[in-house]
């Protein structure tokens, strides 16, 4: 139940986006980006914070973005860094602006 009440929240809160994977053709989505975002850097056991910019995705719609795919959202185009988190409905991926 609470997993279908996020997802119609993430429908209507998200932005239209395309998905572009490194190896396979652009998948229409919608995401939730967040701009200054506190991000936990790869392999920190710690509470150490770096501020950036995150993508929230459903799963259902595209898996897990591979590192150096994009994310159009209107006129910006987002290059994936690392995936944050990911609970298979959810994934949240660390991006930079190109």
């Amino acid at each position: 139940m609470f997993a279908r009440m996020g997802i119609s929240i993430h429908r209507s809160l998200g932005r239209d986006a395309v998905y572009n994977p490194v190896d396979d053709l652009p998948i229409p989505c919608r995401v939730i980006v967040e701009h200054d975002a506190l991000l936990q850097p790869d392999g920190a056991d710690f509470e150490i914070s770096e501020v950036g910019t995150t993508l929230e995705v459903l799963f259902a719609d595209v898996g897990t973005p591979k590192r150096g795919s994009t994310f159009e959202v209107g006129e910006a185009v987002y290059r994936v860094e690392r995936i944050q988190d990911n609970d298979r409905i959810f994934v949240k991926v660390v991006v930079n602006e190109d």
